[in-house]
């Protein structure tokens, strides 16, 4: 009989990070992986983990899906589906009606509904009903957009993250910036324009609602402003979720609002002391397993209370804050100078969470080295091409 866990979404760090929550509580999962999982420049690599014996590989989400309709009673009733990316929960959502008498996974109690929910226009709206603070929003599409009815600087994105990219997202200080970032997106034409605030830092809120309606938000990860890099490589992890989030209330009922069970994350923007809302994520986040070192574990979490054996205990954590760091990317803020190359060793070993790296699993982390001596080659070459360039 296979596990009753099933990892779905492609082999990345958001993946990997599920897989090390449940190995270090002895949970044995069943992985169904979306591509190789062996893409080294995109990080997936999580078939190098020890705990990656039971797999199956399939071209995307839906060639994924239709493997678990055809295959669901290999699995015992009740088996756990986690899905760790977007289009994964929204397949899952969409097939609520065909998969909710066996499976398990996050839902909002009706076929199609989270995909509604992932639209950005539909979350703000709930958002500002629940009383938090958002910000000026525009939705719109390529054809019928008119800049000139913007306050400048803006933020332009997707309005559904399953059909768009971050490579979609743009700053824009002019209608003709704005205009043409609109008009030269790849992957979606439809459109949130918004007020850009620049913000001191993002806080992303981790948490879980569970069947009962009841919702715990055990931690934080702060993230710096903007890295010249264009990602974020290093964080704080913090359990000072109250002292963070003074709408915690509003958070809650907005949540509650939605009607969605499962784990999610909610993202704001920090500037002068005021929290803006930025976006919810209705499915676990990339950032699940940084709260590890401070005794939670959100997907065991989410896996006993859908087992109904959760107990108040394995909600209990310590109150502690400490670093994050990307051990493999993390050394482009050295080669951007944001940092020191001292400073960026002292962080490396002092932090408690990382982004691939567990002590129990490490063999991940060693095979992306070839990534990061390839991107730092690169790095470097580009650099002396550009120098030489301007020298002659």
């Amino acid at each position: 009989m296979n596990p009753d866990f099933i990892i779905y979404g492609s082999g990345n760090y958001n993946s990997l990070g599920v897989l090390h929550c449940m190995a270090s509580k002895g949970i044995k999962v069943f992985l169904l992986l979306i591509g190789s999982g062996r893409n080294f420049f995109k990080g997936e690599v999580i078939r190098f983990s020890k705990f990656s014996h039971n797999l199956h590989v399939v071209h995307d989400e839906e060639e994924g899906l239709r493997w678990l309709l055809s295959h669901r009673r290999n699995f015992p009733k009740g088996t756990i589906i986690y899905p760790t990316s977007d289009t994964a929960e929204s397949l899952l959502d969409l097939h609520y009606d065909e998969l909710i008498d066996h499976f398990i996974f996050p839902n909002a109690g009706e076929a199609g509904k989270v995909t509604q929910l992932m639209e950005k226009d539909k979350q703000t709206l709930y958002a500002a009903q629940a009383g938090i603070r958002t910000l000026w929003s525009r939705y719109t599409t390529s054809s019928d957009f008119e800049p000139d009815q913007v306050t400048y600087p803006c933020m332009v994105k997707p309005i559904k993250s399953i059909t768009g990219s971050k490579g979609d997202m743009r700053v824009c200080h002019t209608p003709e910036e704005l205009n043409k970032a609109i008009q030269s997106a790849k992957n979606t034409k439809d459109f949130i324009v918004q007020q850009y605030i620049c913000n001191e830092s993002d806080l992303l809120f981790l948490g879980i609602r569970f069947a009962d309606g009841t919702i715990s938000i055990p931690a934080v990860i702060k993230k710096p402003g903007v890295s010249s890099t264009g990602e974020y490589t290093y964080a704080i992890v913090s359990t000072a979720v109250a002292e963070c989030l003074p709408e915690q209330e509003n958070v809650k009922n907005y949540v509650n609002a939605l009607q969605f069970v499962g784990p999610f994350s909610i993202e704001f923007g920090l500037e002068k002391d005021k929290n803006y809302f930025f976006e919810i994520n209705l499915r676990n986040d990339g950032t699940s397993h940084y709260p590890l070192a401070a005794g939670i574990n959100i997907p065991y979490i989410w896996y006993l209370s859908s087992k109904g054996i959760l107990t108040n205990d394995d909600l209990a954590h310590p109150d502690t804050e400490y670093e994050m760091i990307d051990e493999i990317l993390d050394i482009r803020r050295v080669l951007s100078h944001e940092q020191t190359l001292l400073q960026w060793y002292r962080r490396l070993l002092s932090a408690r969470a990382y982004r691939y790296y567990v002590s129990f699993d490490p063999l991940p982390t060693l095979m992306l080295l070839p990534m990061f001596l390839s991107h730092v080659f690169q790095k470097l070459i580009r650099s002396v091409i550009g120098t030489v360039k301007k020298t002659s």
